[in-house]
Order: structure tokens, then sequence, then C-alpha cells
């Protein structure tokens, strides 16, 4: 019964967290929004004109405005539901105007990282709580990745693109508690970890 009850309470709760659905569209030559954070396993509803796309592609096409796929999902206009479960960065584009900068990024959280990372002990960036920098390790600071921090509503606050060096300035974020999230030139994510910002 125990063992029962235990699951019953698991599954409930993951129905409960796959329950968020978040809005993306297109108003002319841009999505709405550019930049989309949801958690793993959340649902995107998008509604597209014609002959808009939303075609997925590598973070490098993504920066030159190309419009190659890279085999990842790819919608034509219209009205489609999909979920993300492996967090990330997914990068895309609209096919036909990608040239003139139509694209946008869906960022994947992962609910249980910042558990697992504190679980293991590994502390891949320091200091932590910080003020004014934060040093990455060699394992993430690596060529062509990027960083965000997140507030706690989900707001992008601070990001740094590339990474060029192990110490990234973080002068310019208010004291508080933010996700940060450092992804590969590829998009996958590296790490996510929760940093406080003090007052300097």
């Amino acid at each position: 019964m125990r063992i029962s009850t235990l699951l019953s309470i698991i599954l409930l709760a993951g129905a409960t967290q796959a329950q968020t659905t978040h809005q993306l569209t297109n108003a002319g030559l841009t999505f709405n929004p550019s930049v989309l954070t949801i958690q793993s396993g959340d649902s995107v509803h998008l509604v597209l004109s014609s002959p808009h796309t939303c075609t997925q592609v590598s973070q490098a096409t993504w920066n030159a405005n190309g419009n190659t796929p890279n085999g990842g999902f790819n919608f034509s206009a219209g009205t489609h539901t999909f979920s993300l479960s492996i967090p990330g960065t997914y990068y895309y584009v609209c096919i036909p105007h990608a040239s003139s900068g139509m694209k946008g990024q869906i960022i994947v959280l992962g609910p249980n990282s910042v558990d697992d990372t504190e679980a293991t002990g590994s502390q891949r960036a320091f200091p932590n709580p910080a003020s004014t920098f934060v040093n990455l390790d060699a394992s993430v600071a690596v060529p062509g990745s990027s960083l965000v921090f997140f507030d706690l509503s989900g707001k992008k606050a601070l990001q740094v693109a590339p990474v060029v060096t192990p110490t990234v300035n973080i002068d310019g974020l208010a004291p508080g508690t933010y996700l940060m999230v450092v992804s590969n030139a590829q998009g996958a994510m590296l790490l996510q970890e929760r940093v406080v910002i003090t007052p300097r």
C-alpha cells in the first residue's frame, strides 16, 4: 500500500509539473517572445502565419542568420503543440526570413539540475554567493559557450555570449537569487546552477 501510494504521489506530481503550456507566435518578421524559457516537459503552443516556419538550427547557423535545418523540430505555418524534455538551448529560425533575422530561442531548464549539483558537491561556478564576478571551471568555460542568468520569474537578466574567459563579470546584476545556465556552441546545456548575488 505504501509503495502504491508513493507511486501515485510521484505520478501526480509529474503530471502537475507537465501542465504548463507556453504561447509562441509571430508578429510580422519576429517571433513573440523571441526568447522563451520553459521547464523540461512543458508544452509550447505554436501559432504561425503563412509563409513562416519554426525550424531548429545549430547555434552557428542561428548566429549567421542561416536557414539550414539541423534535423530537429521543423514546423510549417499553422497551429502546433509540442514539448521539449532535454535541457538546453534550442535555436530556431523562419526558413524564408532567416536572412532578415527572424529567429528565436527556447531555453529548456531541468528542474532537478540544481539539486543534482548540490547533492554531488560538485561546484563548477564559484564563488557562490558572488558579488562582482563568477569563475567557471574548464569543463564549462569551453570555446563558444554562452552564459545566461535568469531571475526567479524566468526573465533573462544577463547574457554573456560567447564566454571568452573563465571569469565572468556580473557587476550589472542586482542582489538576489538567479539561475545560471551555461550552454556550449551546439546549444547543449553544460551547467545549471542557482547563484546568489550579494550586495557590493
